[in-house]
């Protein structure tokens, strides 16, 4: 009973917070929702999925997110493990290290949001100095369809190359000695021992972070709604800021669920595929032991 007791709060916020909107969205993209027109109507079937699929606002938004999800998740991972690596060798001030990079992560996305947009501000931003500093003509950083979705991906980057560093350098702390130091008596190179030891070893928390990661980027609202609103024009419209236009501003809530249940469902199948060869070798180990 008392085991009972301490898993009740967190089933009670997980089944509130994330199976009863769940379920609830399955129901309404499953029947006609017009918020203009009297709520909730008759059940259509699959005719809202039907409608996504063909829906070409939706996949360019889609491919959107998809390219900036490549390249910030990219360069946080390539920055992260680098820098982990780096900090790993440091002898003095680790502890002060890790909390400086703490600060971007405590920060609320949406503020740190606003304050990016000032700092990108085409007449007194900060870059746009820096730049006339140097004799170069600073662009319109959100104003520009060309420079608006990389100056995004330059914030995101900002903020949550810290997490992944933070995690990898746990996981470089937490590593046997044992295996390095017989290692280093047979004479082994270091890209020996990255490739043969340390990745490896690394690869858990290395797929853990990315698939983390490559969630959060995907979902990625906070940013656009308060830098760009996703513009200009539509360029920096990403999937999700692209359904709270169709749920919230439109009021059509049930072709917005359907098209959410379909990028669950594309990163569902996404996340099952990444963690399948790391789960295949948990389960030969498992299987050795």
């Amino acid at each position: 009973l008392w085991s009972y007791f301490l898993v009740t709060p967190s089933m009670v916020v997980l089944v509130f917070f994330g199976l009863v909107p769940l379920f609830y969205a399955i129901y309404l993209a499953f029947h006609h929702v017009d918020l203009t027109a009297g709520g909730i109507g008759a059940f259509v079937g699959l005719e809202n999925f039907r409608d996504a699929l063909n829906d070409d606002v939706f996949w360019t938004a889609t491919s959107r997110t998809l390219i900036f999800t490549v390249s910030a998740v990219g360069l946080e991972m390539i920055l992260g493990i680098a820098l982990a690596f780096l900090i790993n060798q440091i002898k003095w001030f680790k502890g002060i290290i890790r909390a400086l990079f703490l600060l971007s992560l405590a920060c609320a996305p949406a503020a740190v949001g606003l304050v990016w947009r000032y700092l990108y501000d085409p007449d007194f931003g900060v870059y746009t100095a820096l730049l006339k500093m140097i004799g170069i003509q600073a662009p319109n950083w959100l104003g520009d369809p060309a420079t608006a979705l990389p100056a995004i991906i330059v914030f995101d980057v900002w903020q949550w190359t810290p997490f992944v560093i933070l995690v990898v350098l746990a996981g470089l702390q937490s590593l046997p000695k044992e295996p390095f130091e017989a290692a280093e008596l047979d004479g082994a190179s270091t890209w020996m021992v990255l490739r043969r030891l340390t990745f490896p070893m690394l690869s858990p928390v290395l797929t853990l972070v990315f698939i983390l990661r490559t969630i959060d980027v995907i979902k990625m609202y906070d940013a656009v709604i308060t830098m760009t609103r996703g513009g200009p024009g539509v360029s920096t419209e990403t999937v999700t800021y692209f359904l709270y236009r169709v749920g919230l501003k439109y009021f059509r809530l049930d072709q917005a669920s359907a098209m959410a249940l379909l990028v669950l469902f594309a990163v569902v199948v996404f996340c099952g595929i990444v963690l399948r060869p790391l789960m295949k070798s948990q389960a030969s180990r498992s299987r050795r032991g």
